[in-house]
């Protein structure tokens, strides 16, 4: 995953962080904020794969469309 996706967990757990109040920060420990931000990241992972296929697809589907012999349109 890049760097810029890894700053952007660490972004989303740090504003989680901040709404919570005080009382329920000090309730969740360390690890769980880590496995917080773990689950952050596969959920963008996953969002970039799908895009990734997505535009794989239009690729796809555009260079067929090149392939089509040319009939002097």
């Amino acid at each position: 995953m890049t760097t810029e996706n890894n700053q952007l967990a660490d972004k989303v757990v740090t504003a989680f962080k901040n709404v919570l109040s005080d009382e329920a920060r000090d309730a969740i420990s360390d690890k769980e904020f880590h496995e917080l931000n773990l689950i952050v990241r596969e959920a963008l992972s996953q969002h970039l794969s799908m895009a990734a296929e997505l535009v794989e697809d239009t690729a796809k589907r555009l260079k067929s469309m090149t392939d089509h012999q040319d009939i002097g349109l």
